[in-house]
């Protein structure tokens, strides 16, 4: 975990200044950015490339491109939940214009110039209401010209109107005209703990895959050893048989054995092939250089879990189903509210002002206002929309709670798996122990002269093979549940990426 430390800042989610209690700021890791070590291993003339399991990591979180993707698309949600969140910011629209008209009737022509400047302030306001603000001015100057005379009128007018609308009942309120924020926070942080979970998804298929790497050589490492011991013990056997100590069907029993042996070789010499194969896809980098773990798996000592209490909270806030279900709740509520609205009376006030002013006529003002009152009948959708809305709140607790009873459930399967491997391995290092013991015991018998045949010495050789074999399986066994534990309860993106 010291090998290297990541570099890493924060991205801040920016809320309405109009409501800054809508939501709050987020902050999501950033992949890291470099790292002089691994850089240098890569670098390097070496055929071989020698990594940590923090490498490997590092490898895969700088160099995947499906996480690139995932941020990338982390920019189009951040773009889309401002543009929600700006639906209350005021729009100004100014315009300028300048339009010129000639009309030539014989010996008469009318040159006509109008230059415009306006502008527009349009605000939606929270409450449900909308505000519109429009000015214009303008200067006209008209030139007719004859053979007789000509004249020449500059006007110089302004316009300005105020409109305001506010409904009283139906669509007023706060509350009701945010509920689209409301759902795009929600939104938000669905897409946050998505990307969150994308990033340990990624971690943790990274360690598992290493972790492969690691048994493939190690089981590669098993199968040499048990051949040259087979081969000495060959040369041993020869010399016996040389000198009539032993009969020849001991020296083939063994040399039958040594060729089945280097078939197990190759067999395993193929899956760690593969293992790299696949390691190399993760951490998606195109290298000719043959990948090596260098890290031996580490058999743990003892189990330091955490209550179940606090895994089951920390896999409710990180879990991806039981955030959706949570969110689908929400949404109902909402639903409601906006149904309930339905079938408020429409009441809506209506306020203007115009006034309106020319360098050639008098000033004028214009002042209006309104109150109107509505009500649709015979929809029977609006009708039903509450009862509707409350069926589907009743629907989404029952999937809350549905969720939850399967995180809970899920929570006590994946302990237990922990606690079942880390039994495993005690198992498996006694059978080891024993099988090395039945081999060394059997030789010696041999080398007596006791009653025991070579195919006894290979079966049991073949026996220590499996227990060791076996032994290394429940090894990573162990922490790939461990850490497939950690990734389900969220704290595996913490542990390898620090703000």
């Amino acid at each position: 975990m010291n090998h290297f430390l990541f570099s890493t800042s924060s991205l801040f989610l920016l809320l309405s200044l109009l409501f800054p209690s809508l939501g709050k700021c987020q902050d999501i890791p950033n992949l890291p950015k470099s790292n002089s070590d691994v850089q240098q291993l890569l670098n390097n003339s070496s055929q071989e490339l020698p990594l940590k399991l923090a490498d490997a990591v590092y490898l895969a979180l700088q160099n995947n491109r499906d996480l690139k993707i995932a941020y990338l698309q982390r920019i189009l949600d951040q773009k889309q939940l401002k543009e929600t969140e700006s639906q209350f910011n005021p729009t100004f629209t100014p315009q300028l214009s300048l339009n010129m008209n000639n009309n030539q009737t014989g010996s008469n022509s009318n040159n006509n110039i109008t230059a415009g400047l306006s502008a527009s302030l349009n605000w939606k306001i929270p409450t449900g209401g909308n505000l519109t603000l429009t000015w214009q001015g303008q200067n006209q100057l008209l030139r007719n010209n004859s053979l007789d005379t000509s004249s020449e009128t500059n006007t110089l007018s302004q316009n300005l109107n105020f409109n305001f609308s506010q409904p009283l009942l139906k669509g007023f309120g706060t509350g009701l005209n945010t509920l689209s924020i409301q759902r795009a926070r929600l939104t938000e942080n669905a897409n946050i703990l998505n990307l969150k979970n994308t990033i340990s998804q990624t971690i943790t298929t990274t360690i598992v895959s290493y972790r492969s790497l690691l048994l493939a050589q190690e089981r590669l490492k098993i199968e040499k050893l048990s051949v040259a011991n087979a081969k000495k013990d060959l040369e041993r056997l020869q010399a016996l048989f040389e000198f009539g100590r032993i009969p020849k069907n001991d020296l083939v029993e063994r040399q039958a054995d040594i060729a089945q042996q280097e078939v197990n070789l190759l067999n395993t010499q193929t899956n760690l092939e593969q293992a790299i194969s696949d390691l190399i896809r993760i951490i998606d980098l195109p290298i000719n250089k043959k990948l090596v773990a260098v890290e031996t798996p580490q058999t743990p000592s003892s189990l330091n879990l955490r209550t179940f209490a606090e895994m089951l909270e920390l896999a409710k806030a990180n879990n991806n189903g039981y955030l959706a279900a949570l969110n689908a709740v929400e949404n109902a509520k909402f639903g409601i509210t906006e149904a309930k609205n339905q079938q408020q009376l429409d009441l809506r006030l209506n306020f203007g002002y115009g006034f309106n002013s020319a360098s050639n006529t008098q000033d004028t003002n214009n002042l209006s206002s309104s109150l109107i009152l509505s009500r649709e009948f015979g929809n029977l959708s609006q009708d039903n929309a509450v009862a509707k809305s409350e069926i589907n709140l009743q629907s989404a607790n029952y999937t809350l709670a549905k969720t939850q009873d399967n995180l809970n459930e899920e929570l006590k399967t994946r302990i237990r798996n922990v606690n079942d491997t880390f039994t495993q391995i005690k198992l498996a290092q006694e059978a080891r122990n024993l099988a090395e013991a039945r081999v060394i015991n059997a030789k010696e018998r041999m080398r007596l002269g006791s009653n025991i045949s070579m195919t006894d010495v290979i079966n049991f050789e073949k026996s220590l093979v499996d227990a060791q074999n076996q032994e290394l399986n429940a090894i990573i066994n162990h922490l790939n549940s461990m850490t497939q534990l950690e990734q389900f309860l969220g704290i595996a993106l913490n542990q390898w990426l620090k703000n």
